[in-house]
């Protein structure tokens, strides 16, 4: 028993830490993250577990600090740092201490993604019914992406080629490490106040090509929760057309790389061009039929004058000539009646009857008196003829048809009658009921 090595506690602790401070003086060990502890001092107390294996960590808040990524329970990772032992409140142990953290490959970066995307899947923030509609013509377009490099210069490039009225508000950020999403959070927020100046209609969130690590900043929850509850429009483009990350799905569209989000953000200024000609044609076509169409009916409306003026003169000759013979026929019948009149007279003359010439004179004056009415008769009905046809030539006059609306083209007081007249008219007057108008041509 003489030849066992003999230690007090604190040197057996110190020994046992030399000899795994040099044995292990920098390793790298994969496992699952367990539950994570960080007081007030700000280092991170967790393990690491394999199975029913578990190895005590810690980091330090400096390195804590320092990390590329944000460490999570139960996401298996790569982890680097030191094994040293301890002997505190009561016991002993080792522990690994952490210096850096990645990520233990692509399988486990991809169930992380996977487990997050079901769990906001079932919560409803990747369901298409709550997406809002994209604006066809922005007004002002946020981009969220790094202020350097060739995406910022593409987007800016394509929108002002496409649609120059646009106002582009660049919102710099660091596209990858741990503080990126944080970054793309507080934009949101500056966005969404209403004092904000410069309100968006639309915010593009782009970043170039990358490994899934560099891409996990658009994985983070918290970022997703809030894209989620933005109330502008988003579009992702988030690295190449083959790259999906959780913001993508939560955005309310997906263009396959930066320059595309442009496009989908912006209308073609060209199109927009063809469109207007394309209505601008389409409007000179309709005023041109509308012209016609007018054209037509005053020409229907000039024409049905006409006839109603000839029908008007023709009845005057009627009228006239229905008098004239109706006054010759009375004329007829009382030189007719004279003579009849004049035997009887004659006759009584000559054998002076007193009785007959009485009675014979009353029966002429009846007679006269009823021929009399007859004729008054007559001219009262040719007179209500002709008052009925004045009223229809009043009624179809110049001055009763500009009273309706109608107007006429006059040039140096001469009627304008065609369309070809017009066009060759420099200057001309259009008279309306209440006054002329003089028109000049550009």
């Amino acid at each position: 028993m003489k030849n066992i090595p003999e230690y007090t506690v604190t040197q057996l602790n110190l020994d046992i830490k030399n000899v795994l401070e040099k044995s292990f003086e920098y390793v790298s060990v994969i496992g699952e993250c367990g539950p994570i502890t960080i007081p007030k001092s700000g280092h991170a107390y967790f393990s690491i577990k394999e199975n029913d294996e578990v190895l005590s960590c810690i980091c330090w808040k400096g390195n804590l600090e320092r990390l590329e990524i944000k460490i999570e329970e139960g996401v298996e990772y790569n982890f680097f740092g030191r094994i040293t032992s301890f002997a505190k409140f009561g016991r002993s142990g080792y522990q690994l201490i952490i210096d850096q953290i990645e990520f233990s490959g692509e399988g486990s970066i991809l169930k992380l993604i996977e487990d997050r995307r079901k769990y906001f899947d079932k919560l409803g923030y990747f369901d298409p019914k709550v997406k809002m509609p994209i604006p066809k013509y922005p007004g002002c377009i946020a981009v969220i992406t790094s202020p350097t490099g060739a995406v910022i210069r593409d987007i800016i490039q394509r929108v002002t080629s496409r649609y120059p009225l646009t106002k582009l508000l660049i919102c710099p950020i660091t596209v990858q490490g741990k503080s990126s999403h944080i970054e793309i959070i507080e934009y949101l927020n500056l966005l969404s106040d209403q004092k904000f100046i410069q309100k968006p209609s639309l915010v593009i969130f782009a970043r170039g090509g990358g490994s899934l690590e560099e891409m996990m900043p658009f994985n983070e929850p918290e970022l997703i929760e809030n894209v989620f509850k933005f109330k502008i429009p988003s579009i992702s483009a988030i690295g190449h057309e083959t790259d999906f990350t959780l913001l993508d799905y939560v955005a309310d569209l997906r263009a396959p790389t930066p320059s595309a989000a442009a496009e989908m953000a912006t209308p073609d200024q060209n199109q927009i061009y063809e469109n207007l000609e394309r209505k601008h044609s389409h409007f000179n076509k309709s005023i041109k039929i509308i012209i016609k169409n007018y054209t037509h009916r005053t020409k229907s409306f000039k024409d049905s004058i006409n006839v109603s003026i000839q029908k008007i003169f023709m009845w005057q000759e009627r009228v006239s000539k229905l008098i004239n013979s109706q006054i010759n026929n009375y004329q007829n019948v009382i030189n007719v009646k004279k003579e009849k009149i004049q035997t009887p007279f004659n006759s009584i003359n000559q054998n002076n009857p007193y009785y007959k010439i009485k009675e014979k004179t009353n029966y002429l004056n009846n007679y006269a008196s009823s021929l009399n009415k007859i004729i008054l008769s007559n001219f009262d009905q040719y007179l209500k003829r002709i008052s009925f046809q004045e009223r229809i030539i009043k009624n179809s006059s110049m001055e009763k048809n500009l009273s309706k609306g109608y107007s006429l083209i006059l040039n140096n007081k001469k009627l304008v009658k065609n369309r070809n007249e017009l066009k060759n008219l420099k200057t001309f007057t259009i008279k309306f009921k209440d006054g002329d108008m003089e028109i000049e041509k550009k």
